[in-house]
């Protein structure tokens, strides 16, 4: 078999993982707001790499957040265009995804601005999306936490809008700026989104409700999707400079990876702004922790990995 040396071995580094694993149960590397790399704003850029170069670098959790206008999905982070359209990012999964059949996407996909110019609701739109089946792309639109191999080669759906049926995991019901459970008969998640970092001086209080759920996750991961969000931003700290920090405070993700080398158990989803930070140490540190649930691993070896 040829090996593709120009691809890293992060774009299958779920093929190895058994498939009895269900997805709450990895160290899932994902990026807020995905595609918030296409703009110059210190306050909306939250990315420097592409949606494919993120894929390929090992993010697996995607955040898609859609104005929906005229019957269709711009990408927008709150109220700036991206110029992307959702027809793009699901062309994008779905050549990755045939490309490395072994792996899955979670993406989220938030209702960001309501509807303008519509004929149907967003949960419509969103089904015409899925019933078009680009390049054969498979959905997994079910409401419980499911095993990867059921879902290999597909985009599992987590639901941030309303919907009269069922589509999805269910996390319509989400707080602003806060830790929150969500207890539902067939999916619970723990979850931290705290985004607010008004001044650089915060970013300690931000890595403290980091901590504090990274935390709890082993203490909960068997019963509920733990989700961690490392972003957060404010007028006096933009969120470059809490995720990758400045010449004399720490960012959070350099503290993250620091306190992943401490860490002995699972890290849950984490959510990640500028993901390529430190050649994308904080994804490489999450990636490395699924190994002891590799085919054939011992489920005894320690979860901690070496980080240099």
């Amino acid at each position: 078999m040829s090996i593709d040396l120009d691809v890293p071995a992060t774009a299958n580094w779920m093929s190895g993982i058994a498939d009895d694993v269900a997805l709450n149960r990895l160290s899932l590397p994902g990026s807020h707001d995905t595609c918030a790399y296409t703009v110059e704003d210190s306050l909306a850029k939250t990315q420097a790499a592409t949606l494919a170069e993120q894929l390929t670098r090992g993010v697996r959790v995607l955040d898609i957040r859609c104005r929906h206008e005229d019957d269709v999905f711009h990408i927008n982070h709150a109220r700036i265009a991206l110029g992307l359209m959702f027809d793009e990012v699901i062309a994008i999964c779905a050549a990755f995804l045939a490309r490395h059949p072994g792996e899955c996407i979670v993406m989220s996909v938030k209702d960001e601005c309501g509807d303008t110019h519509c004929t149907r609701r967003f949960e419509q739109t969103f089904a015409s999306y899925v019933e078009r089946q680009v390049a054969g792309l498979r959905w997994y639109l079910g409401d419980t936490i499911p095993r990867l191999g059921d879902v290999r080669g597909s985009i599992v759906l987590l639901r941030r809008f309303a919907s009269a049926s069922a589509m999805g995991i269910d996390l319509s019901d989400w707080p602003d700026n806060a830790t929150f459970d969500v207890d539902r008969p067939a999916a619970s998640f723990a979850i931290q989104d705290e985004y607010r970092v008004p001044v650089e001086a915060s970013i300690d209080h931000k890595f403290r409700m980091l901590e504090a759920l990274l935390v709890r996750t082993a203490r909960v991961t068997s019963e509920r999707w733990v989700v961690n969000f490392c972003s957060g931003t404010g007028m006096g700290a933009n969120p470059y400079r809490v995720a990758c920090g400045g010449d004399d405070r720490p960012g959070i993700n350099d503290m993250m990876v620091q306190r992943l080398a401490t860490h002995d158990g699972p890290c849950g989803t984490l959510m990640i702004d500028f993901c390529e930070h430190a050649n994308w140490a904080l994804v490489s540190a999450l990636v490395a922790r699924n190994a002891c649930w590799r085919e054939g691993a011992s489920t005894e070896r320690p979860m901690r990995p070496v980080i240099p």
